[in-house]
């Protein structure tokens, strides 16, 4: 049975926060299971546009695994991402100025980084603040777990829900479009939309990483023992904790009832060999705004070879994705005993030099910080659950760069742009035979990508969207999978749910012209530009045109003087996705393109041009003129 594991901890409401009373019966247009990040993503993007909004969740909070410790924006390239979670980094950033404008002792600011990293209580009231900005009309939904979901026809027309804390009372929730923000695919599945778990074979997808794999961190070459094979083996998960080395705000780290010291075999071997003379070299550790450290799992590093074992604990989450609520309530208690057992034993046993316990000492759950659930994590890190399958899956092949257009494949449905490495974790607990790797684990570099809006559309499922176990490949949702972009793909899902309604079409045939004119006004990032600023004011048309092709490469350099062989080259490549042929310089292709000429081509391709002083243009002046010729009715 499809659901989202938590412990009992009620985030305290805002005034402005709606909740539902679960009655027999429910409608909205648009209904959410899953308040993850991606979840309110699409529940704010939808209300902004008018839509009422009833999110839906198992747990008794809302934010996911963000308001459960993931609070380090896994983004390299921040122009990358924009819309929405642009706007929470704004909150964030606003909310950590003030705190230190009341106090300037505090360094808050300086380790927010721009607003991209924060608490995770924080980011659960940014959450809640947008929800309730929006003037009711987002309804939610908590601690109901999903029983049922009703398809006719091939279309999802309604789900059933049982309040968690009154066994037996159920709502039925109806609405235009659902949106399926579970990192499961929970409803997805019960829908019967065909899904994946597991592993691709390196021939599926001609994927160069796919399937059973051996790789050293940051290098590109599979090592001997790498066969490719697809198997049903899940990336390891951990705990996203957060810890202090505050003393009034420190609660010490107790053993766990469950401790097997043997578990952590590899550990004291390193530690008694010298290897490991630091906390820092088993776990991961970054500063966080007020006294906070988030703790993650470490990777092998290929020039020490360790540590060899951290708090990714791989193998025992195979089953989750499929899993029922109790079988996951148990995963979920297992990866927090070994993941507590592990710092323990760095604070505590005797065989561990005095230095590092020291070291390791230092930390303790933070006393402000999940106050209900005995300051641990609400929620497990689940990386990777089902992944449907959609009207287009994205794979390994669509981070290749075109040597032409020296970026990435051209998307015209483009609704987001993923710049993470493919980086997915290890599949199989550390084999000595294989020193210096853990089997699955690589991190992989590639250029940013479009999103195509097919990746969130399921087969056969009509009335339904999947933003979060979209379609991808194993590999290629190994970039995809960082939260700033589940908030992205919600948003989109949210504006498509929204014009679905609106034109009366299923969400597959959603004019999705429309769909990324309204996101590239709202700042999202449909393709990448290193040079465009999201407050620029031209950064509507030129996303919505990169999105077709407009630049070669991933700069906009819209103060560039264009030629017309320039212009026509760029023209053309923008009207191709528009079934448009361009008309191009008959002569002096080295000759400045001026507003004039331009206006003449968009003629005789079929549109009005509009205005722009005449004179040479520039890339901006292109874009602004083209965009508004080629702009949807909004």
């Amino acid at each position: 049975m499809p659901f989202k594991i938590t412990r009992r901890a009620v985030f305290p409401l805002t005034a402005a926060t709606a909740l539902l009373q679960a009655q027999s019966r429910q409608s909205a247009d648009v209904v959410i299971y899953g308040a993850t990040p991606g979840g309110i993503g699409a529940a704010v993007a939808a209300a902004r546009l008018g839509r009422s909004v009833i999110l839906s969740e198992y747990a008794d909070h809302i934010g996911g695994i963000v308001s459960n410790g993931l609070t380090n924006a896994d983004i390299g390239k921040r122009q990358a991402v924009g819309g929405l979670f642009y706007e929470f980094t704004r909150r964030v950033l606003e909310t950590y100025t003030a705190q230190d404008k009341a106090n300037p002792a505090l360094q808050n600011v300086k380790l927010c980084k721009d607003g991209y990293w924060y608490e995770a209580s924080l980011a659960e009231k940014i959450f809640h603040d947008m929800i309730g900005g929006e003037g009711g009309r987002i309804k939610l939904l908590l601690s109901h777990e999903l029983k049922r979901a009703t398809v006719r026809s091939n279309r999802l027309t309604s789900i059933c829900l049982e309040d968690r804390a009154t066994p037996g009372a159920m709502v039925e929730l109806t609405a235009a479009v659902f949106i399926d923000a579970t990192y499961e695919g929970d409803l997805a599945a019960m829908a019967g939309v065909p899904f994946k778990t597991g592993r691709e074979s390196r021939a599926e997808y001609n994927e160069p990483h796919a399937g059973r794999i051996y790789m050293k961190f940051r290098e590109n070459t599979p090592l001997p023992g790498s066969t490719g094979e697809a198997d049903e083996a899940t990336q390891a998960y951990c705990f996203r904790m957060h810890v202090t080395n505050v003393p009034e705000k420190r609660i010490p780290i107790e053993k766990p009832a469950s401790y097997n010291r043997d578990e952590y075999a590899l550990t004291l071997e390193d530690i008694r060999a010298g290897r490991i003379t630091k906390f820092r070299e088993v776990i991961q550790v970054y500063a966080m705004p007020n006294g906070r450290f988030e703790l993650n799992s470490d990777h092998v590093h290929p020039d020490t070879g360790i540590p060899r074992e951290s708090l990714d604990l791989a193998e025992e989450c195979w089953p989750w994705p499929t899993a029922t609520p109790a079988q996951r309530q148990k995963i979920y208690q297992r990866y927090l005993d070994h993941n507590v057992g592990m710092i323990w034993l760095l604070q505590n046993d005797s065989e561990v030099p005095e230095a590092l316990r020291k070291d390791a000492s230092q930390y303790g759950w933070h006393r402000d910080e999940w106050v209900n659930n005995r300051n641990r994590p609400r929620q497990v890190y689940v990386r990777q659950g089902r992944r449907i399958l959609g009207e287009y899956v994205l794979t390994e092949n669509d981070g290749t760069v075109d040597p032409e257009l020296k970026r990435t494949k051209v998307q015209p449905t483009s609704i987001g742009v993923i710049e993470w490495a493919f980086d997915p974790h290890g599949h199989h607990k550390y084999d000595p035979a294989h020193p210096g790797v853990r089997e699955g684990y690589f991190f992989v570099d590639h250029e940013p990508f479009q999103v195509p809006y097919g990746v969130v559309v399921p087969r056969k499922i009509d009335g339904l969207l999947v933003p979060v176990a979209c379609s991808c490949s194993h590999v290629a949702y190994n970039a995809l999978r960082m939260e700033p972009v589940f908030i992205v793909l919600g948003e989109a899902c949210g504006v498509a749910a929204h014009l679905s309604i609106e034109h009366k079409v299923p969400v597959r045939r959603v004019p999705t012209r429309r769909l990324q004119a309204i996101l590239a006004e709202r700042r999202g990032v449909l393709t990448f530009y290193e040079d465009l600023p999201f407050t620029d004011a031209d950064f509507p048309a030129l996303q919505w045109l990169g999105a077709r092709g407009l630049n070669a490469g991933y700069r906009a350099e819209k103060t560039q003087k264009l030629t017309r062989g320039d212009g026509a080259a760029q023209l053309a490549r923008v009207l191709q996705h528009e079934g448009r042929k361009a008309a191009g310089p008959a002569e002096g292709a080295d000759l400045p393109l001026t507003a004039e000429v331009l206006a003449g081509w968009l003629k005789t391709a079929g549109y009005a041009a509009g205005n722009e002083p005449d004179g040479p243009l520039d890339v901006a002046g292109f874009g602004r003129m083209v965009y508004a010729a080629l702009r949807p009715k909004m």
